[in-house]
């Protein structure tokens, strides 16, 4: 069977009895002198206010609601019938006003004991107190004797850890395809174009030195074909582009004078350069391509 029961609490009051208590405070009446045509009326109109109650609980309150008209009429009662009454009564529950005045004293008594005892905890209960630390077993536990080759170990691999590393990364390079692709939309016939204007801009040194290399096999690969030619005019100057025949409706495929293999290799060798000349200014030990080197051994 399930159990309906629950605890009725709110600020003012906790219980039947203390409801009635509040009532009596609220009237400022004294329990001595209690009105009970009054304390009955205020008890029964509340209890009509109150909503939700279970109905075990409110049982409670419609006892003492019972128990206060019973006092009430009692008054009216004559000596036989009160006798008869008692005896059916008997000694369960509030069978007169002296017993119920006892019970409110009591729990009046027990309301301001408690009172009392909620204020005790509060008084440090927002203070702290550092407790007491022993100083010299922590110095002890922080200074213990180490061995001096683990110390020279643990420094050794700290200083390893800590030691600036490089990997290389593979750049993804243009294809002479693709520069000649390029080349078709940018050169036209009968222009001349100094081949520096043809390279645009790279993000790093390395990209450029790739750019102008591509860039120059693609040239050649033109001027082999009769599409271009190349001159100077002093040495070691600028070098000029001249367009011979239209690039609009060239095939790339036709320019097969230069493997992709061959092309590819000499990359691989300039890149191979790049890095024997960036670990010259690498520590010791550093990361080449994924792969821990030492500097000597690039230098070989």
């Amino acid at each position: 069977m399930l159990d309906t029961s629950i605890n009725v609490k709110t600020d003012n009051f906790d219980g039947p009895l203390s409801l009635l208590l509040m009532l009596i405070q609220k009237e400022e009446m004294s329990i001595n002198n209690l009105d009970l045509t009054v304390i009955t009326r205020q008890y029964l109109n509340y209890i009509n206010q109150m909503r939700e109650l279970n109905f075990n609980v409110a049982g409670d309150y419609l006892y003492l609601a019972a128990t206060l008209i019973l006092l009430k009429s009692k008054s009216s009662l004559g000596e036989e019938q009160l006798k008869m009454l008692e005896d059916a009564l008997g000694d369960s529950g509030i069978t007169s006003r002296a017993e119920l005045i006892r019970r409110l004293e009591e729990l009046k008594k027990f309301q301001k004991i408690s009172e009392n005892l909620w204020k005790l905890p509060r008084l440090g209960h927002e203070i702290f107190v550092k407790p007491k630390v022993d100083r010299k077993s922590i110095i002890n536990s922080i200074l213990t004797p180490i061995d001096l080759e683990k110390l020279v170990m643990s420094m050794s691999d700290f200083l390893r850890k800590n030691r600036r590393k490089y990997t290389v990364v593979k750049r993804d390079r243009i294809s002479i395809k693709e520069k000649l692709i390029q080349l078709k939309a940018m050169l036209k016939k009968g222009d001349t174009v100094e081949f520096n204007n043809i390279l645009g801009s790279s993000s790093t040194q390395q990209d450029d030195l790739t750019n102008i290399i591509i860039s120059f096999i693609s040239v050649l690969e033109l001027a082999r074909l009769k599409k271009l030619s190349l001159f100077q005019n002093e040495d070691n100057k600028a070098i000029y582009i001249n367009v011979l025949d239209s690039l609009e409706n060239f095939d790339v495929d036709l320019a097969n004078g230069f493997g992709e293999e061959e092309v590819a290799e000499k990359m691989d060798q300039t890149d191979q350069t790049d890095q024997i000349l960036e670990a010259e200014a690498l520590p010791a030990t550093s990361t080449v391509q994924g792969e821990e080197l030492e500097r000597p051994e690039l230098l070989q």
